[in-house]
């Protein structure tokens, strides 16, 4: 980076010259003058005398002129700086107040300690051609007009990075600094090795434990920066700037001048301003990584006022004192960088170079909402989504400093007992200039104002914060790659308190009360080894927090396990009666089906199931329903009977409506600790197949088996009694569910499929997976084709030939109905047709064996009951795909066949003709994967008077049938070896049977994934018209 000139006027310090300069008017020298002048000298002898004085007084002059020209030839301006300063008196530099209530000053290379030499050694740096320009500290010498002329003069953009901090803070500051490129502080042990009470972990158990708490972390380097960031960016200067409460001149001998505390540490609430002042150069003298600031260190007093000097008033008077005072000192931006923010990436003054001076669009404040638990200072309650005090500022926008006045104005002193405008909003939770900001942009009185300024607030991820909340910096990696901060107090806690606070989090789902005393003893017993980690979940469990949460019927499954401990067992009773019992039931399922596979579905019809339950449990897989649709009584055990939370509710839960993301949270809530759900294997999911969405956090195998297009549910706008449920919204979960299903195929326990070959090419189409061809089965009846009526059947059951009407009058008068009494009529047929519903308001399998053949007018590409048709060996006629074409093409009778028109967001050649048109290229390409032409014997016809004459003159129904029966025997044993592979799959990576333990959280769950925690429900224009739970 370029030399900076700074601007400083010190006394200089010569000692030989001034000997030299002194002897013009020493006594002897006078006394000869006055000699001559007594003796009478000449005129001549006196001006030959005051020549000889102006001579030698020129030669001195020209000496010094010269000394100063060699010393500006070995040194640039900057050189000669340090050269004058390391030869200055320092008691004769005057010190200079700047106002009532702030004073910033500076010195070059050290102030009053400049002459130490650093870490690089003083006389290597001299005789460099330039000075380092990091080596400068600023604290208590020169006035800040000449920093701001000096800084003004550069031309270069100024960025502060803002350490405000406290005297006890210096331990996190130094900690941080280590992790610079110096020696990072190393992990500390997890137990007291020596202890005759703990009982070693594991290796991988160690590990697991060290990984979740993060004890990983204190080994990270976080360099500041990159060397392009050195030789590249010539036009800004960064500078550390550290804001300290009181008075960094101060001297005053605390109560132990030394600053040493009794036991010999170091004490730094006890050293003086002074004191900490130079404790923080000799610091930053030795610091690695104090070269990506080629503007130094400065230093500066806040001299926060008693009264205030306390938290929450304290950090709200810096943070306003200190952003008056940068803007003053000439920054255009900074950085708010508490002792507790740590880097967890090197190059992260890149970052804020990218987030700031190489930003694409102008802000105010760019920084992180509170990403901690919902519980916490009940955020999620309270929806809080105030942007956390570290962060970015921009600085010399007389906008922004308008609306910081206007906050203060808002929000006088005395809200919330605070002294200070601008601290608190009056509200629960929410003391802190942070949230003042925040709740002045969102308050009604302000609407107005604030649209028109809103943008210049701007969330980002670069910065996280995480409040108190443990984390792993090595997850964080990989879920949020552009995160380079984060905030939680978390880092600076000991092994044994992170694993008590995420232990007691994840039992109690609340924050713990670390201050209470109970939890001091029990965490100090636990860090001297006295207590072991068994010990600290029993005590938790028995925690009023966890009691309060057991009644309202939420459990843990840590406490839960615990209850196989009698004394255990009887204290919990004790406190919830019959608290275990839960635990029982777990016993119950845990030991049911062996090793059989457990398949569940909750689909809202019941077919798909129903049609493969006999194969599956063939192969050893057992299968449960829980169905809430009205067919669901034709077949045996699949109508609801222990489901929760999801309910048909008028076709809303096929889309989860109204608030899908609450009710996936609310089903999750209640299966959690299910003890039937704990032993399922996998779930299938059918109609609609999107539903499987619930089930993504349960940690189950999931089966995709589409027998219906794959938007149902999601973006079906062209199915009428879905119509009330659809708003702008359904784009936007289409998107979710397209990318979710790529995430549920990429993981191997997982099965994607579809019954037909339509659904299976139609979902390759939007998504480009390969998807596996399982046609259901629905066989295994009892009755199989024995005609002994002479009529054929026309169907299926449903054909929308009478649609809207649905009436057996109306669909007669339908042009396809008409062009076959016409055949008939123009044949003189003797042949009788019989519709399904007409003949059967109410049919039974048997009912449809008895006749010859059923004659199929398809409203979709894939039905259930042509399986049922099929399997029973009864000769099906069906429309070539010529007559389908035609009669679409004029009668649109297919139009269940197109559910919606969803954006098609993945593209793959290997499907290039659009299934949701009705043009003739695409339909003669899609209704080929019909399964009407698909499944081998069937009869097509291309006009009415070809079916009458096939009937009549060409086709053998007996062998017809016999051929689906060799068929259908054939097709059996492949279905029955393809389940059987997808059962040994699944339990292959389930670990085996009842093996696949549902998680504690929702969050945990969904990261299996990858995905993030859900947000709030957006249902409309992006405005949240749910609850967010």
């Amino acid at each position: 980076m370029q030399d900076i000139d700074i601007a400083v006027t010190p006394t200089i310090k010569t000692n030989n010259l001034d000997k030299s300069i002194n002897s013009l008017s020493s006594p002897s020298f006078s006394n000869t003058r006055d000699n001559v002048g007594s003796n009478n000298i000449g005129f001549l002898q006196q001006v030959k005398i005051i020549f000889i004085n102006y001579y030698l007084t020129f030669l001195l002059l020209s000496f010094i002129i010269i000394q100063f020209i060699i010393i500006s030839n070995l040194m640039d301006k900057s050189q000669l700086d340090q050269y004058l300063t390391n030869n200055k008196n320092p008691t004769n530099i005057n010190k200079l107040s700047i106002n009532t209530e702030t004073k910033t000053t500076l010195s070059d290379s050290g102030g009053s300690d400049a002459t130490k030499p650093t870490s690089d050694g003083f006389l290597s740096r001299f005789t460099k051609k330039k000075r380092n320009d990091y080596e400068r500290v600023f604290d208590d010498t020169t006035p800040i007009e000449d920093r701001v002329i000096r800084r003004k003069a550069s031309g270069k953009k100024q960025i502060a990075i803002l350490m405000p901090f406290i005297a006890r803070q210096l331990p996190k500051i130094f900690f941080n600094w280590g992790r610079w490129g110096g020696t990072p502080k190393k992990l500390i042990p997890l137990r007291n090795k020596d202890s005759k009470h703990q009982q070693p972990l594991q290796p991988e158990e160690e590990e697991e434990i060290i990984d979740e708490l993060g004890l990983h972390d204190n080994d990270i380097i976080s360099h500041p920066c990159s060397q392009r960031l050195i030789e590249k960016e010539k036009n800004v200067e960064i500078t550390y700037v550290m804001i300290f409460n009181q008075d960094l001149e101060d001297k005053i001998p605390p109560k132990n001048p030394a600053g040493r505390s009794a036991n010999g540490g170091e004490d730094f609430a006890l050293m003086s301003g002074f004191q900490v002042k130079q404790r923080v150069i000799d610091e930053w003298r030795k610091l690695n990584g104090r070269e990506c600031f080629n503007g130094g260190l400065q230093l500066i007093s806040s001299y926060t006022p008693h009264k205030h000097d306390q938290h929450p008033n304290g950090p709200c008077f810096m943070f306003f004192s200190a952003m008056d005072i940068l803007e003053r000192e000439g920054f255009d931006y900074y950085f708010q960088f508490e002792p507790d923010v740590i880097p967890i990436k090197s190059n992260w003054l890149d970052k804020i170079l990218n987030e700031s001076v190489h930003a694409p669009s102008d802000f105010w404040q760019k920084g992180s909402l509170s990403r901690c638990p919902d519980e916490y200072a009940e955020l999620g309650r309270r929806q809080d989504f105030h942007m956390n005090g570290n962060a970015l500022y921009k600085l010399g926008d007389p906008k922004f400093k308008d609306y910081i006045e206007r906050v203060k104005t808002f929000y006088p002193a005395g809200n919330d007992d605070m002294s200070l405008p601008g601290c608190a909003t009056g509200l629960v939770f929410e003391r802190g200039y942070d949230h003042t900001m925040y709740r002045f942009r969102m308050h009604p009185k302000n609407w107005e104002y604030a649209k028109d300024i809103f943008h210049y607030f701007q969330y980002t991820d670069f910065f996280q914060n995480k409040c108190e909340e443990v984390y792993s910096t090595r997850k964080l990696w990989k879920e949020s790659p552009n995160t380079y901060f984060v905030h939680s107090k978390a880092v600076f806690m000991s092994p044994e308190e992170k694993m008590f606070r995420v232990l007691f989090y994840n039992i109690t789902k609340s924050i713990p009360p670390m201050d209470q005393p109970d939890i001091k003893l029990t965490l100090d017993k636990y860090s001297k080894g006295i207590l072991v980690k068994d010990d600290i979940v029993k005590y938790i469990c028995l925690r009023g927090e966890y009691i309060n949460r057991v009644k309202k019927g939420d459990l843990s499954r840590t406490c839960l396990e615990l209850c196989s401990d009698l004394t255990f067992l009887r204290k919990f009773e004790q406190l919830v009666p019959r608290g275990c019992s839960n635990y029982f039931e777990h016993l119950k399922w845990r030991d049911m089906y062996k090793d059989k596979m457990y398949l569940w579905t909750s689909d809202f019809h019941a077919a798909p199931i129903a049609c493969n339950r006999d194969l599956l449990t063939q192969v050893g897989i057992v299968t449960h329903a829980e169905i809430d649709f009205g067919n669901c009584i034709f077949f045996e055990d699949t109508c609801k009977n222990r489901l929760k939370v999801l309910h048909h509710d008028n076709w809303r839960g096929f889309s989860l409506d109204p608030c899908p993301n609450n009710l996936r949270r609310e089903f999750f809530e209640a299966y959690k600790n299910d003890a039937e759900m704990q032993r399922v294997d996998a779930v299938i999911c059918s109609h609609p197949p999107a539903n499987c969405e619930l089930y993504l956090p349960f940690n189950k195998s999931l089966i995709v088996y589409a027998t219906t297009r794959l938007e149902f549910g999601r973006n079906d706008r062209f199915i009428d009694w879905r119509k009330p449920y659809m708003t702008p919204a359904n784009k936007h979960r289409w998107a979710q569910w397209i990318d979710n299903l790529i995430r549920i195929a990429k993981n191997p326990r997982n099965v994607i499929a579809a019954n037909n070959l339509y659904d299976a090419h139609y979902i390759r189409y939007f998504t480009g997976l390969e998807v596996e061809y399982i046609p259901s089965w629905c066989g295994d009846l009892k009755v199989t084709w024995n005609p002994k009526k002479p009529e054929f059947l026309l169907g299926p059951y449903r054909d929308n030939l009478d649609y809207p009407r649905f009436s057996e009058i109306e669909a007669w008068k339908h042009p396809i109905m008409k062009g076959l009494l016409s055949a008939l009529d123009r044949t003189k047929s003797k042949l009788k047709f019989l519709r399904m519903r007409q003949a059967y308001p109410h049919y039974k399998l048997e009912d449809l064996t008895i006749h010859p053949g059923i004659v199929l007018i398809p409203y979709q590409l894939s039905i259930m009951s042509f399986f049922e048709m099929y399997r029973m060996n009864i000769p099906l006629f069906v429309p070539s795909k010529s007559l389908m074409i035609k009669w679409q093409s004029k009668y649109n009778n297919q139009f269940e066949r197109i559910y919606g028109d969803p954006e098609r967001l993945v593209f793959t050649p290997k499907e290039r003709y659009d299934p949701n048109s009705n043009d003739f290229d695409n339909l003669n390409y899609w209704l080929e994967f019909a399964d009407y032409f698909v499944f081998p014997h069937l009869i097509t016809f291309d006009s009415w008077e070809d079916l009458i004459d096939k009937i009549q003159n060409k086709v053998n129904l007996r062998e017809v049938s016999e051929k689906m029966k060799q068929f259908n025997i054939m097709q059996k044993e492949q279905l029955k070896d393809t389940w059987a592979r997808i059962k040994n799959k699944i339990l292959h990576y389930s670990g085996g049977a009842g093996k696949s333990t549902l998680p504690e959280t929702m969050e945990e769950g969904l990261a299996m994934y990858d995905l993030k925690p859900l947000g709030p429900d957006i249902i409309e224009h992006g405005v949240e018209k749910c609850k967010y739970q």
